[in-house]
Formats: structure tokens, sequence, C-alpha cells
């Protein structure tokens, strides 16, 4: 056997030799072959020269579809193949030949000249020049025939020389026969070998399927998430406009009228900071929830973001919408658990019912600009799109415009309103109330242009003018009173509100054991530690602290006891009844009790009858504020001044 196959590698060594030295006798021949990968190289010029003529025709038509960017691409892609006319075998042939060479040098100059002027040229110059470019096409199909043709011949030459190998290759066949046995037996071995690679690709098949339809189904959890909201399950923002879109265009074609409806909750964020944001995203599916079981095939609900949602109808007449609006605050403000806590929420609402407007973004904004209005209004308050509110938004414009030079132009003034001792009505300070001596509108409240400020950024500048002419009149006073200043959330959201109430009492010479500063619960209990270290800091300085409109926020007691706060106000809504209503009664008596053991003072304000204050006298209330002992007003009596105590 092993005769056998030394005889066999002999004899193949032997054959191979004699193949080999036939190879490199007919290798040139062999060679020859390559001729007609150049004949293919010149057709495909060819075509491409005919079909940049082609597309430059129909660009000078005025064809849409064709480019000057498309002509530049073939353009390119023909001086790519211009290049073949220079090298190898091809650009021998090429030269041996006359006629050859010129047309190539005529092709040459025609497409420099295309790559040098081709933006230039407008569509009549370029239909011009097409005619001298055609005058070329019978010489390139020539030449392309003519390299056919030579390596047509060639083959044919070369094909007789190489059946001369066929015959000697036909000797080997019985070999291969012999080799071919040998080789099936490797052959069953290795089937063996792809069988059970062909089970491992049936397995990784199996398993990319099933990847396969796991990525689908994300893909569609996926288009399912970019238009739904993740955490209430309602329709997003995204799908809300598209909706919007979509009801306009079936709303003007069958000329029914379009309901946008947007309410956002109040409270919502006096939850979320006393709670956590658990607790309010806990209540926002809460409230989702509702919703969505008061939605039908015309009333769709959608939550936008945060605590602001949105209604899209297109059968609701305004009457109806109103009526639909009640009921959504109807089911909002019952109740909801969270945690241990039973709590209370409301929402605003504002309406826009419109069978004229089809633009979606208008029909936004006036819902917005409704939603606005009833927030102004207070909580759970609805109201409808009317014209004037644009005229009223118009209105906020020129005001922000106003305020940006009323602290300039000293048109910021401050009303003071006393604070007396409850039992026995001596003066205990006064309270700072700013006021807007608008050039036109006159004596314009707080109430009106304060949140304007806060959101424009003027009421750092607007605070600090009103620290200034407050503590520059209470250094006026014999009577050491206090004066009490008025403090936005904003200004307590910057460090620098520290360093310009330091600078305030050190430029007026005010004493900072006679300086109040009164804040807002809702500035208080948020999750930034700013505010708190601005009070902190502002404490030690000798200012007093005091909690304004107490008890009509969610307080949290930890902090007030952290913060050691000096005053507690009680709200005026719970003064107002205080002499009349027992529950009142209560809950005045236990923020009495709680501010004594916080060793804090208690404050009433709006107290306005002598009931009220005897009411207030038996509870235990340290000091009162109210039009019984005076009216906010811009001077105070020179009796005060002079050091009179007694209002």
């Amino acid at each position: 056997m092993n005769r056998i196959l030394v005889g066999i590698i002999f004899f193949l060594f032997i054959t191979t030799g004699y193949i080999s030295f036939l190879l490199h006798e007919r290798q040139e021949d062999l060679q020859k072959l390559n001729h007609y990968k150049d004949s293919w190289s010149v057709s495909q010029m060819v075509s491409e020269y005919y079909r940049l003529e082609s597309w430059i025709s129909r660009y000078s038509d005025n064809n849409p579809d064709i480019t000057m960017d498309d002509l530049r691409m073939r353009l390119e892609i023909m001086l790519s193949q211009r290049e073949l006319l220079k090298e190898g075998d091809l650009g021998k042939y090429v030269k041996s030949n006359k006629s050859h060479n010129a047309l190539a040098k005529n092709l040459h100059e025609t497409l420099d000249y295309l790559d040098h002027h081709l933006e230039g040229m407008t569509r009549a110059q370029l239909a011009d020049y097409l005619e001298k470019m055609y005058a070329l096409d019978s010489s390139l199909s020539q030449f392309s025939s003519s390299a056919l043709s030579n390596d047509v011949n060639s083959i044919n030459e070369t094909n007789q020389n190489i059946q001369k190998l066929y015959r000697i290759y036909s000797g080997l066949s019985v070999l291969l026969i012999i080799l071919s046995a040998i080789l099936g037996v490797l052959n069953v071995c290795q089937n063996r070998k792809i069988l059970k690679t062909h089970r491992q690709v049936t397995s990784l098949a199996n398993e990319l399927q099933k990847s396969k339809e796991i990525l689908q189904q994300q893909n569609k959890k996926l288009a399912y998430d970019v238009y739904h909201d993740s955490l209430t399950g309602l329709k997003n923002r995204l799908y809300f406009w598209d909706d919007l879109i979509n009801n306009i265009s079936i709303a003007s074609r069958i000329h029914r009228p379009v309901t946008v409806m947007l309410f956002d909750l109040d409270r919502f964020k006096e939850v979320n900071d006393s709670f956590g944001h658990d607790a309010g995203d806990l209540l926002l599916r809460e409230v989702a929830h509702r919703l969505s079981s008061m939605s039908n095939e015309t009333n769709t609900f959608y939550r936008l973001g945060g605590d602001e949602f949105a209604l899209l109808s297109h059968e609701l007449t305004e009457e109806s919408a109103v009526n639909l609006a009640m009921e959504i605050c109807e089911c909002i403000k019952k109740p909801y658990i969270i945690g241990n806590s039973n709590v209370t929420i409301g929402t605003c609402v504002g309406i826009v019912v419109s069978e004229l407007e089809r633009r979606s973004d208008y029909l936004y904004k006036f819902a917005d600009l409704a939603l606005y209005e009833a927030k102004r209004a207070g909580l759970n308050m609805i109201k409808v799109f009317r014209r004037i509110m644009l005229q009223k938004l118009e209105e906020s414009r020129t005001l922000e415009r106003d305020l940006s030079v009323a602290v300039a132009n000293k048109e910021l003034v401050v009303y003071y309103q006393p604070i007396v001792d409850s039992y026995t009505t001596e003066i205990y300070g006064y309270e700072a109330l700013l006021r807007w001596n608008h050039p036109v509108k006159g004596i314009i409240a707080p109430d009106d242009f304060i949140s304007v400020a806060e959101k424009t950024g003027f009421i750092h500048e607007i605070g600090k003018a009103a620290l200034e002419i407050a503590c520059k009149e209470a250094t006026t006073w014999k009577v050491p009173a206090r004066i009490s200043v008025n403090v936005s959330p904003v200004q307590l959201s910057s460090m620098n509100f520290v360093d310009t109430v330091r600078a305030v009492l050190a430029e007026t010479g005010l004493p900072a054991t006679r300086l109040e500063l009164e804040v807002t619960e809702s500035s208080l209990f948020t999750d930034s530690e700013t505010p708190i270290e601005i009070l902190m800091a502002l404490r030690v300085l000798g200012i007093k602290i005091s909690i304004d409109d107490f008890g009509t926020g969610y307080s949290s007691l930890s902090r007030l006891i952290q913060l050691g706060f000096d005053k507690i106000k009680i709200d005026k809504s719970f003064v107002r009844t205080i002499s009349t209503d027992e529950e009142t009664q209560t809950i005045a008596k236990l923020m009495v009790g709680m501010a004594k053991c916080l060793d804090m003072i208690i404050i009433a304000e709006g107290v306005e009858t002598n009931d009220q204050l005897l009411c207030l006298q038996r509870l235990g209330c340290d000091l009162a504020q109210g039009y019984l002992f005076g009216k906010p007003a811009p001077f105070i009596s020179q009796s005060i001044k002079a050091g009179e105590t007694l209002v």
C-alpha cells in the first residue's frame, strides 16, 4: 500500500512537473485572455458615456428627477472610467492605433471641460454641449467593437493552445477517479461532521428566531412607549398633538366642533414635596385611573407631563364641555389614600370649543390661556376661552415691559400696616406691603404683578428695592418697632439673597434684630436645601423669620423644629370665621398650642372685628393685624414716629 501511495505520489510529481513546464510554455498565450477584460472595460466606459449623455439630456429638458448633484456623480464615474485608457495593456492598445489615440484625446478634452464648467453651465448650455458629445458616439462605438474583435481573435488563438492542455488533463482523469474513491471515504467522515454542524446551525437558527420574536415584542413595546406615558399609561403629549391635528382635519370636513381641555392639579407640588416623589407618582397614577374611567369613544385623556393633563373631544358643545369639566373636578377632588394619610387635591380646567379655528397650536394656546385664568381665579376653577383673554395676555406682556423699568423710575412704593399686641394694642411693628405706582394705571396691588416679576426674574431687583425702602423708613421711628418684609420663594432660590439683606442693613443702619422676613410654607417644603440654608444664615445675623399664611399648605413639623421659626402667622381665611365657627376655633387653638410648644410667637392677620379679637385673645394669640387696627397706608402717623406706642 505504501509502495502504491509512493508510486501515485511519484506519478503526480512527474505529471505536475510536466504540467508546470507546459503552463510555462503557454503562459504568454494565457495572458492574452486579459484583453477580454480590456474590451469589457471599454464597453463599460462607453456605456457610462452614453448614460452621462442621457442624464445631461434629461437635466437640460428640466426633468425634476435629475439634479446637478446627480450629473456630477455620473461625470465622476465617467472620469474614473476614462483613466483606464492610459493604463496597462489597454493603454498600449490605444497608443498603437492613431485613430484610437485621437479618440482618447478628444474624450479627455470633452470630459475635462465638463469637469471644470459643469456647475456653472445652464440647462441651455448643457443642451448645446451635448451636440459636441454626440459627435464622439460613432467613434466610441467603433472603438468598442474594435477592442472586442481584437479580444475575440486573441481568445480563439489561445483556445487552440489550451486544447493541448485539455488532452493532457484528460489523461489525469483516471488518476482523479482513483483519488475520488479515496476522497469518497473521506467524504463520509466529513459528512458526519457536517451533519453535526447542521444540527448546531439548526439550534442556532431556532435561537435566532426566538431572539427575533423577542426583538419584535420589544419594538412593539417601544412603539407603544413613544406614544404613551410610562407612569400612568395614558396617551402622552406626542399622541395628543397627532390626535389634535387629526381631529381638526376630520372636523374641517364634516363641520363639527373641536374641544380641547387642559387641566393641572392644584396643590400637587405640596403633596409631592411633603410626602415624597413616590407618593406623588402614586397620586398621578390614581388620578389617571380615575380619568381613564371617564374615557369613551369621543373623549380621550392625555398626560402632557408633570401634573398637566388634557382631553380631546369632537362632540361637545360649550355647555356640555363645562359640565364634563365639573365632573372631572368632582372626580379628582375626592380624597386619595397616600400611605396612611388622606390627601385631597383639586384641579383647574381651561376649555376651548371652536368650530372656526383650525390651527392646532392656536387651539392649544387658547386652552392654555383659559387654564391660566382658571388658576388665577383660585382652586377648582373652570374657565372657557374668550377673546378677551388674548387682550389680557397682551396686557400682561405690557406689564412685563413696564415692570422692567419700574425700579429705575422709582415707581415702587411701600404701604405699612400695623402689627399690635393682641391684649394691649401696643405697636409691635409694621408689615411692609409693596405697591406699584404705575404712571398710567395708578396703584397696582402686588397680586397683579408679583407673579409676573417672579416669572421674569425681576423679583430679585424689586424685592431688594422694597427691603431698602422699608428698612430706611424704620430707621426714622423713635419707637424701636420691628419692620416685617415679605420674601418671594424665588428670592430664596439664590444664596445671593443673604448678601443682599446684609448690604441693605449696612446701608440703612437698621439693626438686624428689628427686621423680620415673612416666607410662605410652599417656599420651604421643597427638595432643595437652598431656602433652608438661606434662612439659617439670616437667623445667624439676628433677623427674625416667620411663616406667612400658615395652615394653607402642607407643613412638615420636622422642618419647623429644624429651622426654629420665630413667628407663625395664622392665615386670614381662618380668622374670618373664627368668632362664629367652632371648627375654625379648634384648628386655631391647635395652631396656637403648637406655636407655644415650639416657643414661637403667634400672630393672626385679617382681624376686622372686636369679636374676632376677643376670640383670639381667649385662644392665646400674641399679636394681631388687620383693618381693626389700621389699613395699609403709604405713611406712618407722626405720633407713632414721635414715640407713641398705641394705635
